[in-house]
């Protein structure tokens, strides 16, 4: 009896010890995933933060772009008119675009207050609004999103000097949600009356 006693607590014992291996393993394996899953949320995490890093940087650039400082913005009256506009693209990560591509658009130039105005028309048709700022013979201007007829979806950020009374050069960058990008090499043109 005794010996049987025995076997079966030495039965019960390697039974006991078979599965708390087994429960060990999979304790093992468990905490790895979870260990695999918490690198990949670290990973997305630093992605994220490098995105927002980015996005504020350009948020940064259109605030930038579309303030009103009274003591450099001027009134530079030779501005405001009608202009033709052609731009031609000179870089672009963008599908959909190639370098060379050529646009013709209307501008109509527009101060309201030390605000610099720009409804930008083609064939007929209302497609985007800038607003900005002259600091003498140099014009910033950003999209004015409220004003965007559609909203585009895109950053766009505009330079340009004035060459002469009818002349403007400069270019034009556009920055799309993902992340690709376009430049315009942009000449402008007064209208004469």
């Amino acid at each position: 009896m005794k010996r049987i006693f025995v076997c079966l607590l030495l039965f019960f014992f390697c039974c006991f010890g078979c599965d708390v291996r087994e429960k060990e393993e999979k304790l093992q394996k468990e905490e790895a995933r979870l260990n695999e899953k918490a690198a990949e949320l670290q990973r997305k995490e630093q992605s994220l933060a490098l995105k927002e890093e980015e996005l504020n940087k350009r948020q940064h650039l259109l605030d930038s772009a579309a303030a009103v400082n009274d003591t450099t913005h001027l009134v530079n009256p030779v501005l405001a008119g009608n202009w033709n506009a052609t731009m031609t693209c000179t870089e672009t990560t963008c599908a959909g675009s190639a370098v060379g591509d050529t646009k013709t658009e209307q501008w109509q130039l527009v101060y309201g207050g030390k605000t610099l105005n720009v409804r930008v028309t083609a064939n007929g048709q209302l497609v985007r609004v800038y607003k900005g700022y002259s600091n003498g013979n140099a014009l910033e201007l950003a999209e004015d999103i409220a004003g965007a007829v559609p909203p585009s979806g895109a950053q766009m950020v505009v330079r340009l000097q004035l060459k002469d009374d009818t002349h403007l050069e400069g270019k034009r960058e556009i920055v799309r949600s993902n992340d690709c990008k376009i430049v315009y090499a942009l000449q402008l043109e007064k209208q004469t009356d």
